[in-house]
């Protein structure tokens, strides 16, 4: 019989065993459904729908080796009626659905494993690859119950939701070793209706990638009950509860357990009181920040491989900003040196000293690298006067506006500044063999605004926003000289050294009752090495040039920064040194014998994976 167009009526047995069977119409019959005895192949494609008691869609009762792939819907709508249901010794079955499962009956499930003998765990080798919804609306109706199962392996692509009260969304009782992936969301909205529940589950493997949602104070985000040890739990997503219940519940003989707790917000408290239970918040980055309350009798082992946690409750701030400190500095100062590199080597290929020149700019920068995003943009203007006089020493009164806004993580920290920087540039110091040395030195200031997510789990909404306010101060002096190798009529070539140390005072600053940060004094040494080409058109009006180059930032004082997390001390230790290459190109257009324009593109990477783009536009006029 290589076709079955009407499906077997539920509980009748003695299907043929290892026959294929099939069938492409649905069946709505008020008693419809298959049960599968074993070594079967079965395709369907149709909705199955049950209407009386305990009509199971699929069944299978000590039915072991089947490959069964469905598309269409599973429905019941009566009591203990399930939506696919493992009883007995059934193993090494290969289960794929494609479509929702819905049930509404008293004590109906989506799908249930049930072996009904503890604990031999003869359910085993299972595997289940559903792709769509599962929705429990009656009472003690649950999305998935996984007992007396051993090495089930169950994925998921949809969300599932019960309604009724004592309703678990996954259960696993007594259980070994099983593995399960939910690419979705879990919701419950009944009183004492867990999202994910375990209880005598033993070395079990749980990944939400979705958000967890309980809406009664009773019902656990997750909930680990007695004799449930050695399990893993990773989130994804949020858990969210207004009602204020707990997120995480275990109980007091379950030992060893550990979660995740990635990029998401957390509702509800974490309570414990078992032995050795650890949650790990690596999966919030840098950037994350959190004042999380614990209770219970033991405390949760907590562990950031990102930053400082504070034990007791879980409380933490993100170390973005202080880690990126040293990059922000360096970029701060660098395209004001790139406007006095562009002083310099016009100067030194014979332009006329212009009486002010003007030079704006605009920076996008970025990395991508997950957990350590950071995207940068600035904009600033820098004007130079020529304070010169009758000396013959060149010497320009150097002013410079910038505003930046740094956003690292998702949007976890932001720290949006305006500065301003005064100083004096010498573009031609001295002269010898051909080569010129240019000095500056600048100072200035910075007003800072710094917004800080909190993920708080005792707020409804799971999160907060606290700032803060601090001022910098910048100091930087440097030196560099330029040698011409080559020098054509249309072409010449130049490489050029330099060295600057640059120095920013941050003042301290307190955001809410949570965070305290110390001053703290930065000193970085830049070295840079360059290699540049000039064309000149044949009217002299045009010149196009480019450059290769590399710089070095290091921090050699004040990698370090001192802080406080809720009145306890602690501290971070920033990255040190970071390695830019960049490549630039552009062109100076003469407008007049008084007057010419330039526009340069630059392009930088960094060792430490953040690159970007700068453009300049630049006026130098002579009266």
């Amino acid at each position: 019989m290589k076709k079955l167009i009407l499906l077997i009526l539920l509980l009748i047995p003695n299907l043929v065993m290892g026959e294929d069977i099939s069938w492409s119409s649905d069946c709505t019959s008020t008693n419809c459904g298959a049960t599968i005895d074993g070594n079967d192949t079965v395709t369907g494609v149709g909705n199955i729908v049950t209407t009386v008691d305990s009509a199971h869609a699929i069944y299978l009762n000590s039915s072991s080796s089947n490959t069964i792939n469905l598309i269409g819907n599973l429905s019941t709508s009566e009591n203990t009626a399930n939506g696919i249901f493992l009883n007995g010794v059934s193993a090494s079955n290969n289960i794929r659905l494609i479509g929702d499962i819905t049930v509404s009956g008293t004590n109906s499930n989506g799908i249930l494993l049930f072996r009904g003998v503890s604990p031999n765990y003869d359910i085993q080798d299972n595997i289940f690859n559903i792709t769509g919804n599962i929705l429990a609306t009656g009472p003690l109706g649950n999305g998935y119950v996984v007992e007396d199962a051993h090495s089930t392996i169950i994925s998921q692509t949809g969300n599932i939701t019960t309604t009724g009260n004592s309703a678990e969304a996954f259960a696993i009782f007594t259980g070994v070793e099983n593995t399960v992936t939910i690419n979705g969301n879990i919701t419950t909205s009944g009183s004492s209706s867990h999202a994910l529940a375990l209880s005598e589950a033993l070395g079990s493997n749980f990944t939400v990638n979705g958000n967890i949602t309980t809406n009664d104070v009773t019902a656990y985000g997750i909930k680990i009950y007695s004799n449930s040890d050695d399990n893993v739990i990773t989130v994804n997503g949020n858990i969210n509860n207004p009602s204020s219940g707990y997120a995480i519940h275990i109980d007091s003989t379950s030992d060893n357990n550990t979660i995740y707790l990635n990029r998401g917000n957390i509702a509800g408290s974490f309570y414990n009181d078992g032995s050795n239970n650890k949650i790990f918040f690596n999966g919030l980055g840098e950037s994350g920040s959190y004042i999380f309350t614990t209770e219970g009798a033991s405390a949760f082992l907590l562990t950031d491989s990102n930053k400082p946690v504070v034990y007791g409750s879980a409380k933490s701030r993100g170390v973005a900003d202080m880690d990126d400190a040293g990059n922000r500095l360096y970029q701060r100062l660098s395209q004001i040196n790139s406007s006095l590199t562009t002083q310099h080597r016009e100067l030194a290929q014979g332009e006329v000293r212009g009486d002010y020149w003007i030079d704006s700019y605009y920076t996008d920068s970025e990395r991508d690298t997950v957990l350590q995003e950071v995207n940068q943009n600035t904009r600033g203007i820098t004007v130079g006067f020529n304070a010169s006089g009758d000396r013959d020493l060149a010497m320009d009164v150097v002013i410079n506006y910038e505003n930046s806004d740094a956003d690292y993580g998702l949007s976890d920290q932001t720290v949006d500044a305006n500065s301003l920087m005064v100083g004096l540039s010498f573009p031609e110091l001295m002269k010898a063999r051909n080569g010129s040395l240019a000095v500056k030195f600048l100072t200035g200031l910075s007003n800072n605004d710094r917004d800080l997510k909190v993920l708080n789990n005792l707020l409804a909404t799971g999160q907060e926003t606290v700032t803060d306010k601090y001022d910098s101060t910048y100091v930087t002096a440097g030196a560099e000289w330029m040698q011409p190798l080559y020098k054509g009529e249309h072409v010449q070539h130049d490489v050029l050294l330099g060295m600057d140390i640059n120095h920013e005072q941050i003042e301290g600053s307190t955001a809410s009752a949570y965070y305290r940060l110390d001053d703290r004094d930065i000193t970085q040494l830049v070295g840079q090495a360059q290699y540049g080409v000039t064309i000149t058109g044949i009217n002299e009006k045009l010149k196009i040039n480019g450059s290769v180059g590399v710089s070095h930032a290091n921090i050699i004082d004040g990698e370090k920064q001192h802080y406080t997390i809720d009145g306890t001390a602690v501290n971070y230790t920033a990255d040190k040194s970071n390695t830019y290459t960049t490549a630039t190109l552009g062109a100076t257009y003469r407008l007049n014998p008084q007057a010419y324009a330039y526009a340069h593109v630059k392009r930088f990477d960094s060792t430490d994976d953040i690159d970007g783009t700068t453009g300049n536009v630049g006026l130098v006029v002579r009266f």
